[in-house]
């Protein structure tokens, strides 16, 4: 008699166990498909392309009257181009991410040659990434390198046309500022960045209020700690 009654209530367990296990898989797979989803909606290209296309061409387009401004349209134009060549190929959320730091970088660029001009900056932008570690040029310096005079300031100058917004390039940062050179551009390439890299960082731009970091930390790829208030 008792054989049954065992039987019976093995089953029911194994019933049970089955039952949380195939329930638990089944939660597992619709927190990965809305995760999937959500990292596809965070990144939304289109709309980033078409306002930076706006500010660049028709009749509300900014036009530049410095050398600076021109500089920053020509390189909001050059992330307009790189945006919009990603978007076809944009169906993955990585790709879709790349598109829409580009459009947004083009922004950054936009707004920084109003500023050079003397303009208001326009409606607020999201930071670029890295941008929170990368810090900003504080304070004007002028310093030799190479046989040349290079200079970081926290405003644009004729001797400091060319902006950077902030962030990181191949995986070093690079402080918001303006610059006499767009010396992070080398990096860009499949050299990547130079051997001098680090020196050149350290001899132009460590120590300054806005970038508490030295070269060493520069080709480490540190930065700034999130958790430590920008002095700038």
């Amino acid at each position: 008699m008792g054989s049954p009654v065992l039987f019976v209530a093995l089953f029911v367990l194994v019933a049970l166990v089955v039952a949380v296990v195939l329930a638990r898989r089944a939660q597992r797979k619709v927190a990965a498909r809305d995760a999937a989803r959500h990292d596809g909606d965070a990144a939304r290209p289109g709309p980033w392309v078409v306002r930076l296309t706006g500010q660049l061409d028709g009749p509300a387009a900014v036009t530049a009257h410095s050398p600076a401004a021109h500089a920053c349209l020509q390189r909001a134009g050059e992330c307009r181009s790189r945006a919009a060549g990603l978007l076809p190929r944009a169906a993955t959320p990585a790709l879709a991410l790349r598109a829409q730091e580009a459009a947004v970088a083009g922004l950054h660029f936009v707004r920084a040659a109003r500023i050079a001009d003397g303009a208001g900056p326009g409606a607020p932008l999201p930071p670029l990434a890295g941008a929170d570690t990368a810090g900003a040029v504080g304070a004007t310096r002028t310093v030799s390198w190479g046989g040349r005079e290079a200079s970081a300031s926290p405003t644009a100058s004729d001797d400091t046309p060319h902006y950077f917004p902030g962030g990181r390039v191949r995986g070093r940062p690079v402080p918001a500022g303006w610059y006499s050179e767009r010396w992070w551009s080398a990096a860009d390439t499949p050299e990547g960045w130079s051997d001098d890299a680090a020196g050149y960082f350290d001899t132009l731009l460590a120590g300054l209020p806005g970038v508490p970091y030295d070269g060493d930390d520069f080709e480490r790829g540190h930065g700034v700690d999130p958790g430590v208030r920008n002095p700038t």
